[in-house]
């Protein structure tokens, strides 16, 4: 990429990014808080964790091939290689389907209800285990499509298939029961968001379809990735995806082994209100990814340093503002967004969010690690972490209740950032964390120096 194409890509993405992204989240929001008030705390409780292990089980039938499939179609639609772009995906949804199905089938009459039966005790989410099978299939394609389309560049179907238009059909659903009945039971509400990801897929599926970019009606040959060759590529993928969630997630395992489905609750609240503080990076890591594999694959390393690192600063601006609105107003932002009861998880969110804030402040760094092919040394940091944040958290949790599996898994989430960053620059040769003042300053100098120069001619 050229200069003016690298701007032009980062204005055009990051404003379909960020509209996306803040649609999305405010949407997911109302969602939220239209549940907490149509579902008692402790059918919500139970919710949480059915959302929690779709979202857990959907990892393993990806299996890491959405993160191949951004890599390999960037590079492929870098070199003008359409048609390869096209059957590696082709190659890649074939996979998924069965992984996703074979998945879905063993969570449903075996892994589901062993898991409820010996970690959770729920009946509520005993009850709900058909729905978690079919739910992490839907999901399991959202992260797909969404994959594919970050990929090509078209940020503006990767923001509306990764969870605007599952959240925003599932709301009207949701707020049309909750006006004429005022109430529901927990199946019923996981019905409608069934459909409404039934909604989103079909969406996806018609855009590829249509894809000008990414389709190609030639049938000559061509040397793509093959089947062996991307499940060789994703497996790290696939572990370190596996501990990342367990890093940031699976406190919930541990609230639901260790408390009342309306704690979990609580807990799960907070977690939800916490993504506000990454929000602008998880907005800078959609429109990154191809562009981290051109100018990685064209050696330009300080140009990639400068475009890490600008984004990376923008971005905790944002981040640092929701975090000082968190400490010192949690408990009553909780309260106005799900109710009275949730105010209790206050403490766990200002503890996580601290957490959130370090995965901003140094920036895109699993990325760089991720899209110039250092998937196991990423897996081992993230195994390393994980066992930190479960070994912690499981420590904590009897002494002090959530406020210790907040603090074991943030712990946990600052070793692993630091890290990548480190590991970034060893293996990467870039910086990703934000900008220091005086660079701040030189920046506005030069960029005033070079604008009085034009101005003088």
């Amino acid at each position: 990429m050229n200069q003016p194409s690298v701007k032009q890509y980062l204005i055009k993405g990051g404003t379909w990014a960020f509209a996306g992204k803040v649609a999305s989240l405010i949407m997911g929001l109302v969602l939220s808080s239209f549940l907490a008030r149509l579902l008692s705390p402790e059918d919500m409780g139970a919710y949480f964790l059915a959302l929690n292990l779709a979202t857990f089980f959907s990892i393993f039938s990806r299996m890491g091939v959405d993160n191949s499939l951004q890599r390999f179609v960037a590079e492929a639609l870098g070199r003008g290689q359409p048609h390869v772009a096209c059957t590696i995906i082709r190659k890649g949804l074939t996979l998924t389907l069965i992984s996703a199905l074979l998945v879905a089938v063993v969570v449903y009459l075996w892994v589901g209800p062993w898991v409820n039966q010996h970690l959770f005790t729920s009946e509520r989410l005993g009850n709900s285990i058909s729905f978690v099978s079919f739910w992490l299939i839907l999901l399991t394609f959202q992260n797909v499509f969404t994959a594919v389309f970050q990929g090509a560049q078209q940020i503006q179907k990767a923001v509306i298939v990764n969870g605007l238009l599952t959240s925003s059909v599932a709301t009207v659903f949701i707020a049309y029961y909750l006006m004429v009945k005022g109430q529901a039971l927990l199946s019923e509400v996981l019905l409608w968001i069934l459909i409404a990801g039934g909604c989103n897929i079909l969406f996806a599926l018609l855009a590829l379809m249509n894809n000008k970019t990414i389709s190609n009606k030639s049938v000559k040959k061509n040397k793509s990735v093959g089947y062996i060759g991307l499940i060789s590529h994703s497996w790290p993928l696939l572990v370190n995806a596996i501990m990342m969630f367990t890093l940031s997630q699976s406190g919930l395992w541990v609230m639901g082994a260790f408390a009342s489905d309306a704690e979990v609750a609580s807990y799960g609240a907070a977690i939800r209100m916490v993504v506000l503080t990454s929000m602008t990076l998880v907005i800078v890591n959609i429109i990154l990814p191809p562009l981290i594999v051109h100018l990685h694959a064209d050696n330009q390393k300080e140009r990639l340093e400068k475009v890490l690192r600008s984004t990376a600063t923008i971005a905790a601006i944002p981040a640092l503002a929701v975090l000082l609105c968190y400490i010192f107003l949690g408990g009553w932002i909780l309260e106005i967004v799900f109710g009275e009861h949730y105010r209790a998880g206050a403490t766990v969110l200002m503890i996580t969010s601290l957490g959130q804030v370090a995965n901003v402040l140094v920036g895109s760094c699993g990325y760089v690690l991720v899209m110039t092919g250092h998937n196991y040394l990423i897996m081992f940091i993230s195994i390393a972490s994980s066992v930190i944040a479960f070994t912690g958290s499981l420590l904590l949790v009897q002494s002090y209740g959530s406020t210790g599996v907040a603090i074991g898994y943030t712990f946990a989430m600052l070793v692993q950032q630091l890290a990548m960053l480190l590991f970034a620059r060893y293996r990467c040769g870039v910086w990703t964390h934000i900008l220091g003042m005086r660079y701040l300053v030189l920046i506005v100098r030069e960029r005033f120096r070079l604008r009085s120069r034009n101005e003088y001619k």
